[in-house]
């Protein structure tokens, strides 16, 4: 039985990347123009939501997305935190969160095939180890927020090798939405580690992610005194439906 699972997995890891490679040379001509026009952004952004939404629906990984209050986009933007457990995440934080948002990540992603194009227009690399590149950094971001865009971060940094158990969280997008006064919005991705594990294999297999929007968290008046603090009400906020499904087990 155990041989057969892995097979299947297998199979469908096949199924899946073979998607994800179809469907962006499908919509590659969009990507090509709507990535070399800085006013054509909004459009990439849109291009890879639909990317990432016929990727799950052909690979029979379907969504539910739950609120846990009524969030207004259009007259709010945020720093958009949650866990990271698989490369899933990209495609989910685009069914779960409308409107238009760029992710930031590691300067080494502008290394990877299909994703680097987005990392080296788009969206925004930091290089953590460089004070001029996260300068740089932060005033894309910046500059994207005051145009009513919002920002993902994934505040581990990384995919850690203990997921779906959270590593300690980095303070960079804690600073960031101190220093701009924006509101963070926890998100919590409960299934996408074992749907599409990030252990090397390539291998995965289809069923429901859920996704878990919680309330918008307030930066305006806080300090850098508060980001440890901040840190943590965010990180028990994502934290807290992992144990309550018994997915990750309470400190």
């Amino acid at each position: 039985m155990n041989v057969l699972k892995t097979v299947f997995k297998k199979i469908w890891g096949f199924w899946f990347y073979f998607n994800l490679a179809i469907w962006f040379f499908v919509l590659f001509p969009v990507f090509a123009l709507s990535l070399s026009f800085e006013s054509l952004y909004p459009v990439a952004h849109q291009t890879r939501r639909l990317w990432g939404k016929l990727l799950q629906i052909f690979s029979l990984q379907f969504w539910s997305v739950k609120y846990e209050k009524k969030i207004d986009f259009k007259r709010q933007h945020y720093i958009l935190c949650s866990n990271h457990t698989s490369y899933l995440d990209i495609s989910m934080m685009c069914q779960s969160i409308p409107g238009y948002f760029n992710y930031m990540g590691k300067a080494e992603l502008e290394k990877i095939p299909l994703f680097g194009r987005f990392f080296r227009t788009i969206d925004i690399a930091v290089d953590r180890k460089s004070l001029r590149s996260s300068y740089r950094a932060f005033q894309k971001a910046k500059a994207h927020i005051s145009r009513g865009g919002s920002i993902v971060v994934y505040p581990e940094g990384t995919i850690p090798d203990s997921a779906p158990v959270m590593k300690k969280f980095k303070p960079g997008a804690f600073k960031m939405a101190v220093d701009l006064g924006v509101p963070i919005l926890p998100i919590t991705f409960l299934d996408n580690w074992r749907l599409l594990p990030d252990d090397g294999k390539y291998m995965g297999r289809p069923g429901l992610a859920r996704a878990i929007i919680h309330a918008p968290i307030q930066t305006k008046g806080l300090t850098e005194d508060d980001l440890e603090a901040l840190s943590k009400q965010v990180y028990d906020a994502i934290n807290a439906p992992l144990i309550a499904e018994g997915i990750v087990k309470e400190k």
